[in-house]
């Protein structure tokens, strides 16, 4: 009696699903039982970075930088091509990173991803697709009808099809360092109303990736994105990135209140620039059952306190502010917080007017910063009784 134990292939298949898919395929070696189960696995993983060390060339440190990365990427889109030519069944989610660096022989590379997602597209069953890369995307992107979400990092793409509707059941947008017509981008919002998670950021370097264009929307604010985003629960963006849109003073409150926006995140945050704070208030002011709040403070916010004494004018004021409130905010995120009048203003502001916050993590670069910001924070008045405040410093541990 033979004692091998046979797994259920849908066991299986559950086990190879969180795999590397290199990992996956080498699997095949295992039996004549296991040879075949890569082809069926619904999730693809390809990685540039994967595919660094070439241990058949011994020569291969001795090249050009150049040289060894067009090695890097051939053998990337062989070892595609391969899979998806054996690959049997649907794929349901597909990832591929390649590094995001400056142009060198983009169109090239451009060509080989065009294939790829025409491929995928015309399968159409791809529900989840991550691609990372600097290429310029084909209109093949428009024809992912099943997609629920969509990750794109560092790509480009200005114009969408009159013809698209929509992707039908998306429910996450992921834009970062995506080069983007603002008429585009409102296309796609203005067809997909399921969105749920909606993420727009750009470089930390302030660089612009949204492009104006002369268009319908040309007078277009960020406001007007929120037409189309009427069950967001996830929003997340770059303030600097509100010079991009149409300009005109911002509401007070937004038309339409966002009443299922729970988690908001505020890039390059700065209270000295005015727009920006206005921007922050009325995101608070319209998420009546906002629940967590993440601000990353710019880097130039420490510098700018420079040129301030602590007396000074300050071009706003929290006390413009005081009828704000959070009813169900459980937990206020700051990264590097500086301890400036204006953001230890606010943090008390959020604390006086959050009856149910339960933490407040403020991420400093130093030791000393933080004990400095905790004893300033220790005595202020708060709504919540459980509320606890921590301090993280660099590479520090966290204190209460």
């Amino acid at each position: 009696m033979s004692n091998d134990i046979t797994l259920p292939s849908v066991l299986i298949e559950k086990m190879l699903w969180n795999l590397p898919t290199e990992e996956i395929v080498r699997t095949s070696v295992l039996s004549k039982e296991w040879r075949y189960f890569w082809t069926k696995i619904p999730k693809v993983v390809f990685r540039e970075d994967l595919f660094d060390d070439d241990s058949t060339d011994e020569n291969l440190e001795e090249q050009p930088w150049k040289r060894r990365k067009k090695s890097r990427r051939c053998k990337l889109f062989n070892a595609m091509y391969n899979f998806l030519l054996l690959h049997q069944g649907p794929i349901l989610d597909f990832t591929l990173s390649m590094r995001v660096t400056e142009p060198c022989d983009t169109s090239i590379y451009c060509v080989e991803i065009d294939q790829i997602l025409l491929h995928l597209s015309l399968k159409n069953t791809v529900k989840k697709l991550h691609l990372t890369s600097t290429c310029d995307l084909p209109l093949s992107i428009f024809s992912f009808h099943q997609l629920t979400d969509l990750h794109l990092f560092g790509c480009s793409f200005k114009k969408s099809p009159t013809t698209f509707n929509g992707y039908g059941s998306l429910t996450t947008l992921y834009l970062k360092y995506v080069d983007i017509y603002r008429k585009t981008l409102v296309h796609i919002l203005s067809h997909n109303p399921l969105l749920k998670s909606f993420t727009l950021l750009t470089g930390c370097d302030g660089d612009i990736h949204i492009t104006n264009n002369e268009d319908e929307f040309e007078d277009a604010t960020i406001i007007d994105l929120f037409k189309y985003l009427p069950v967001i629960e996830h929003f997340a963006f770059c303030v600097s990135d509100i010079r991009c849109f149409g300009g005109g003073a911002l509401p007070q409150a937004l038309a339409a209140p966002l009443v299922h926006l729970k988690s908001l995140c505020l890039e390059r945050m700065c209270f000295l620039e005015q727009d920006w704070l206005c921007f922050l208030v009325l995101m608070i002011r319209s998420s009546p059952n906002l629940e967590k709040l993440k601000l990353e403070m710019s880097c130039e916010d420490t510098g700018h306190w420079n040129y301030f004494a602590e007396d000074d004018f300050y071009p706003v004021t929290m006390q413009d502010y005081s009828d704000i409130r959070l009813e169900h905010l459980i937990e206020l995120e700051m990264e590097s917080f500086g301890s400036n009048k204006l953001n230890l203003d606010f943090v008390k502001l959020i604390l006086a007017k959050s009856p149910v916050l339960k933490t407040v993590r403020l991420m400093v670069y130093s030791k000393d910063e933080e004990l400095k910001i905790l004893r300033s924070l220790v005595s202020s008045p708060r709504a919540s009784p459980m509320v606890e405040i921590v301090g993280v410093s660099e590479g520090g541990k966290e204190c209460n």
